[in-house]
Formats: C-alpha cells, sequence, structure tokens
C-alpha cells in the first residue's frame, strides 16, 4: 500500500512553516528559501506553503516580520529590570547585538533591503512619512527611538534632532552588529567595541 502524501492539514501549519523558513534561511540563507523547499523541510506537501503565502516575496515579508518581533522581544528582555534610562538603553543595545549574533542569516534579511517597503508611516512632527516592511518593524524603530528620547541629553530636542540623535545610536550599534556577524572586527570582541561606542553615544 503506498505511502499517504503529506498534507497541509495541520493546526498551526502557518508557524509551523515560518520555523521552517527561519531554519533554511539560517541554515543555507536566503537564497535557498523557495516554497517548494519550505514544504519538504516543513514535512508537508510542496503545495501547502502557498496557502498561506502567495510567492516567495510575501513568505520573506512575513519571516521579516517575525524577525523584527523577535528583535522587539529580545530588546525588551534585555532592558528588563532597569529603571535608569541610561542603563535601560546600553542594556537594549547589547540585547540587539545578541540578537543578531543568535541569528545573523535573518538579521541580514531583515535590512537586506529584500522586503518589500509598502507600510507608509509618518515620523516626527513635520509629517514627514516613511516606508516600512511591517508594522513589526516600524515599532521596533519607535521603540528604539522611545528610548532614546528618554536618556537625559535627549531633554529639549527637537523632532529632527532627536530622529538625528536616534539614527547615529542605531548606525553605530548595527554597524558593529554587521561586523560581528560577518567576522570582520579585528582582535577585538564585539561587546568591548559596543560598549566603547556606548560610552560615547549615551551618557
Amino acid at each position: 500500500m503506498a505511502a499517504a502524501k503529506p498534507t497541509y492539514h495541520h493546526d498551526n501549519l502557518e508557524q509551523k512553516l515560518l520555523d521552517a523558513a527561519a531554519e533554511i534561511v539560517a541554515s543555507q540563507g536566503v537564497a535557498a528559501l523557495s516554497l517548494r523547499a519550505l514544504g519538504e523541510v516543513a514535512g508537508v506537501s510542496r503545495s501547502a506553503p502557498y496557502h498561506y503565502f502567495a510567492d516567495k516575496d510575501a513568505l520573506l515579508h512575513s519571516l521579516g516580520e517575525r524577525g523584527f518581533t523577535l528583535l522587539a522581544e529580545a530588546t525588551e528582555a534585555a532592558e528588563a529590570g532597569h529603571v535608569d534610562p541610561v542603563a535601560r538603553g546600553r542594556a537594549g543595545m547589547r540585547g540587539y547585538l545578541r540578537f543578531a549574533q543568535a541569528n545573523p542569516q535573518l538579521f541580514r534579511l531583515m535590512f537586506a533591503g529584500v522586503l518589500p517597503r509598502r507600510l507608509s508611516l509618518p515620523l516626527g512632527d513635520a509629517g514627514s512619512h516613511y516606508n516600512f516592511s511591517s508594522n513589526a518593524a516600524a515599532k521596533a524603530f519607535a521603540r528604539m527611538q522611545s528610548g532614546v528620547a528618554a536618556l537625559p541629553d535627549s531633554a529639549g530636542l527637537d523632532s529632527q534632532a532627536l530622529m538625528l540623535r536616534t539614527n547615529t545610536i542605531w548606525a553605530a550599534v548595527h554597524g558593529v552588529a554587521i561586523l560581528a556577524i560577518d567576522e570582520n572586527l579585528k582582535l577585538v570582541a564585539p561587546e568591548l567595541v559596543i560598549e566603547a561606542l556606548l560610552d560615547r553615544l549615551i551618557s
């Protein structure tokens, strides 16, 4: 008797497919990800992923959204218990680095420019809009901006100055994270570089 073919009728299959997609990206990179391969890795029919994702772009969007959600959770967990805004901000940036180190391929995907940025949201007081790939990406940035705004030496900054400061701190920490996961830092631990940067950027 022939073995039954796998079907897509599973509980929480969409989550299982995203787990499988994350595994593929983590082990082989974004280029190896396809809807057909995803079905095989998840142990369902090759057609099953198409019931949840119209195409690879839709799959990447969902995976990127998940990544930004996990990033926000990681920084929030790192900040937990810190009342002082400076200590909290520094802890969150350390959490950002640790997330990148623990999820290098997913982290690269989140910022690689392959995720369609279809969500236009206002930023600042001037009514300017910026395109985000998902609500989760927008919330992650808003959370970072809120943390920077809470720093004592951010008091009195206008919207544009606060945006500049937020992007400056983010660019510095993100740069260390990218250098770290690509093993491009020379003869020094990423954590030491982060601390040296934060000594200068957050006081």
